[in-house]
């Protein structure tokens, strides 16, 4: 079994900090990022299991649109 679990995270005081040192100038829009300041984050995991025939997801399918995450937060965070 093999876990996936790409994720971001927004954390003001990391932000302000990268900001007034000027890091990541080439990677990091600030001003963009602002509108991010109070998103906290998220993680997407999928769980796979890996066999000699291939491999498939266990569990429930996660949602991973844009659409699809923006209405999760709407409802707080749960689809059901």
């Amino acid at each position: 079994m093999v876990t996936i679990e790409p994720g971001l995270y927004f954390i003001p005081e990391l932000m302000d900090k990268f900001r007034a040192e000027k890091k990541y100038l080439d990677f990091i829009n600030y001003e963009k990022l602002e509108g991010f300041r109070n998103f906290g984050g998220i993680r997407i995991e999928d769980d796979l299991l890996i066999t000699d025939g291939g491999s498939r997801i266990l569990g429930k399918p996660l949602v991973k649109t844009a659409a699809g995450i923006e209405g999760l937060r709407e409802n707080g965070g749960s689809d059901r």
